[in-house]
């Protein structure tokens, strides 16, 4: 039973090997206090998937984001994507030149379970984002980003032929990506490209190449005045 369950379980852990989206979505300028912002976004991405691995083509990825400004400079945000979930928060601390420059802490879930096995990640990210305008009226701008992620595979199988068991492994991503947008009143569209690799085993580069839609709600709150 054990000799059966073993490449069970590693299949298991191949279809784990990446269902999380990659791509710089946003920029280093977090949204004011009272802002609020959905957002919808599409992409194509070749190996962060394992089918995408077969059959050495990308497949696509969609998701639905929110975001909220919280204090100066620093915002929280949300979103959902196929197979998972990820949330994070934005916090503007420098400013070089004519470039904002942003972090971005970010921990995302994906997971498939199945009647006889179930298989995810666990990604923790952590970027670096500097963002510059462009364009006339300085309603373009320029995005470019640095990141690393770690990515805890997992892996069960509960099946009364195979037996039972879990797996596991780590992966430690490292790249970066561009984006370019452009800001209409309250819309904001924009498109990204982002190549990581797998510094754990050497493989082929993964990459996500996609573009948004935002809109952006609510009003900035004026700063509140001390009492003299």
């Amino acid at each position: 039973m054990v000799a059966r369950f073993r490449p069970a379980l590693a299949a298991a852990l191949l279809l784990a090997s990446g269902c999380s989206t990659m791509g710089t979505l946003h920029g280093a300028r977090p949204l004011e206090p009272g802002e609020h912002m959905m957002q919808a976004a599409l992409s194509l991405q070749k190996q962060t998937n394992p089918l995408s691995t077969a059959l050495d083509a990308p497949l696509p990825q969609f998701e639905l984001g929110y975001r909220r400004g919280l204090a100066t400079d620093v915002d929280w945000g949300a979103r959902i994507f196929l197979f998972g979930v990820a949330t994070d928060l934005r916090y503007r601390f420098a400013q070089l030149g004519s470039f904002d420059i942003a972090t971005q802490p970010t921990l995302a879930i994906s997971t498939l379970p199945t009647p006889a096995t179930g298989f995810g990640n666990l990604d923790l990210g952590l970027p670096i984002i500097a963002e510059t305008d462009l364009g006339k009226n300085d309603k373009g701008s320029l995005v470019l980003s640095a990141r690393t992620v770690g990515r805890q595979h997992f892996a069960w199988l509960t099946d009364p032929t195979l037996g039972s068991g879990t797996g596991g492994r780590f992966e430690l991503l490292a790249g970066g990506g561009v984006r370019l947008s452009r800001r209409f009143e309250r819309l904001r569209i924009g498109g990204y490209a982002d190549v990581l690799v797998n510094t754990s085993r050497l493989g082929p580069l993964w990459w996500t190449g996609g573009a948004d839609l935002a809109l952006v709600l609510g009003q900035p709150r004026a700063p509140t005045s001390e009492a003299p």
